[in-house]
């Protein structure tokens, strides 16, 4: 026969070819199929380390956040304890000085008190007058006298150094001042010494 003798396929049966051909197609789809999933494997796991690490990246970010609020509230705060600090040095810095010459204004006012027996009316009006100065001196620093006959006792601003039975004033009532106190502002340099009334005998 010419061209020698042909091969006829029966139906049914496929080509050696397509049968090589359709398992290696088979395993190609596998292989990118099995990689395709290890691919998804690792990109949830990639996924899932990217979203603890923004977890802790936000957690150390707020704690940072809180450590910076707490450092400018301190800040703050020292502002205000240095500042108040600042004003109170300034208001009591002559609290010393002005302590040390208020023994002078007490002689001064023993001389005033005796003045028939320390000189001339002219001597007594000089010193007087040098009282008068003293009170302007220490009134231009802030400073007060505790004035206090006929007002309660306050432990705060007197001192006792007598105690007098008497009904004519109410227990406790301040009836005569023995050496004045004096007060710096708001704050007592030193109480006044005086003589409080005690309950009286009412036999």
């Amino acid at each position: 026969m010419p061209g020698g003798p042909r091969r006829i396929n029966i139906q049914g049966e496929e080509p050696e070819a397509d049968m090589q051909q359709e398992e290696e197609t088979e395993d190609t789809v596998s292989d990118e199929n099995a990689e395709q999933a290890e691919q998804s494997v690792e990109s949830d796991a990639e996924v899932e380390k990217l979203r603890a690490r923004v977890e802790e990246l936000e957690a150390a970010l707020e704690e940072k956040h809180d450590l910076h609020l707490r450092a400018v509230a301190e800040l703050q705060n020292f502002k205000k304890r240095t500042a108040r600090d600042h004003r109170e040095k300034q208001q009591y810095a002559g609290q010393n000085v002005i302590s040390a010459i208020l023994p002078v204004m007490d002689n001064l006012r023993r001389v005033l008190k005796h003045q028939a027996d320390a000189g001339t009316e002219d001597f007594a009006k000089g010193v007087e007058m040098t009282v008068e100065e003293f009170f302007r001196v220490l009134a231009g620093f802030g400073v007060t006298v505790i004035d206090c006959e006929g007002e309660q006792f306050d432990p705060n601003m007197h001192e006792a150094v007598a105690r007098v039975e008497t009904e004519e004033v109410p227990e406790g009532t301040v009836i005569a001042v023995d050496t004045p106190g004096y007060c710096l502002h708001d704050r007592c340099l030193r109480p006044a010494r005086v003589v409080v009334a005690a309950e009286g005998d009412s036999d």
